[in-house]
């Protein structure tokens, strides 16, 4: 009796252990997209606007945010009401503190990779319309609140990170197809049309690396660019059991679910009322 007891007591421990470090890691990603949102705010009382960002080509919000603060990484962005002391803006093609999601091991494989977990929101159609991260738009704070409110309007979601190899028909990679990409959803083409660099790249203004769009709902594929990479359906995507973490405008956390309405996940990506636009 003694002996079974034991051995069911080994059990539910050796059970509970998974189930505590993807707690871990989720408090740990969660923690990374507020410092963002911390940023953000900061960024905004500066300049007056958010990021702005251009299609295609450019640097990612992130990267104009870090080197606005002159800054290696958000990590020191945890407590608003201290700005942070510049010391120097994190170059290209290096690993940024914070910027990797510990459940997504695709994103933690090769430390020295320039990897990034977290996307900002572009609207709700494949060019790219209607978010706070519209491509050639300035947007501000007030133009947000008076259309949804802060609270109710997505900023950054999380994407699963590529596993480098293309060629693969994996949640995490995407299709490069000839476009330009509509609503309709990704063509059907061959397998050497899949590429695995998603997420490659923290600094870079694209749907590879640093946009993505709120037309999948979460979790949903395939996801795909168009060549000339100004239209695609990059969806949001995460690694933990059924839930998306979304960071939004007023620096808040919702955690979504993948079987959430589409309406009201498009409702989400979009400032306004997207059906007049």
């Amino acid at each position: 009796m003694v002996t079974a007891i034991l051995g069911f007591a080994i059990l539910c421990v050796m059970m509970a252990l998974p189930r505590g470090r993807e707690t871990s890691r989720m408090a740990r990603c969660q923690d990374n997209l507020r410092v963002i949102g911390v940023g953000l705010s900061m960024y905004h009382q500066s300049r007056g606007h958010y990021p702005h960002v251009t299609l295609p080509g450019g640097d990612g919000p992130l990267k104009t945010m870090l080197d606005a603060f002159v800054i290696p990484d958000f990590l020191d962005l945890r407590d608003p009401t201290k700005p942070p002391r510049p010391t120097q803006a994190a170059p290209r093609g290096t690993r940024v503190p914070g910027l990797a999601c510990p459940s997504d091991l695709n994103a933690t494989a090769t430390p020295a990779t320039p990897t990034v977990s977290y996307r900002a929101c572009t609207g709700d159609d494949p060019g790219g319309h209607g978010g706070a991260f519209e491509p050639g738009r300035l947007m501000t704070s007030a133009e947000i609140e008076a259309a949804d409110g802060l609270g109710f309007t997505a900023a950054f979601a999380e994407r699963l990170v590529g596993d480098g190899r293309d060629g693969r028909g994996k949640s995490a990679n995407y299709v490069n197809c000839p476009g330009p990409v509509d609503s309709a959803g990704c063509p059907s083409l061959s397998p050497d049309r899949w590429r695995g660099d998603s997420g490659a790249d923290w600094a870079e203004s694209s749907w590879r690396s640093t946009l993505y769009s709120h037309i999948l709902t979460p979790n949903a594929g395939p996801s795909c660019i168009a060549e000339d990479r100004r239209t695609a359906l990059m969806g949001a995507s995460s690694a933990h059991p059924g839930r998306i973490n979304v960071l939004l405008m007023d620096g808040s956390l919702r955690g979504v679910s993948p079987t959430i309405a589409p309406q009201v996940w498009w409702a989400l990506g979009t400032v306004g009322d997207a059906s007049k636009r």
